[in-house]
């Protein structure tokens, strides 16, 4: 499965526009692979965790951390 840019930064953009705490739930779970490379990105840096069901099945998100690009932005703007 291809997956063009626009896609990955729709992605990236939504994890970023998450507050830490909140949680989205995951309706398309052949997105799951999509969400998954985003998140192991250098300008996410993993500040994403995924919520499994019992049957390990990933039901949604959940931002633990700001991401590495908004704690880059923080610190050059405390600077």
């Amino acid at each position: 499965m291809k997956i063009d840019i626009e896609t990955r930064n729709k992605v990236a953009q939504l994890f970023i526009d998450m507050e830490v705490g909140d949680t989205k739930p995951v309706r398309k779970l052949d997105m799951v692979p999509l969400l998954k490379e985003v998140n192991e990105t250098a300008i996410i840096g993993h500040a994403v965790r995924f919520v499994k069901n019992e049957q390990g099945e990933v039901i949604a998100l959940k931002k633990y951390r700001r991401t590495a690009i908004e704690r880059r932005i923080e610190n050059k703007t405390m600077q």
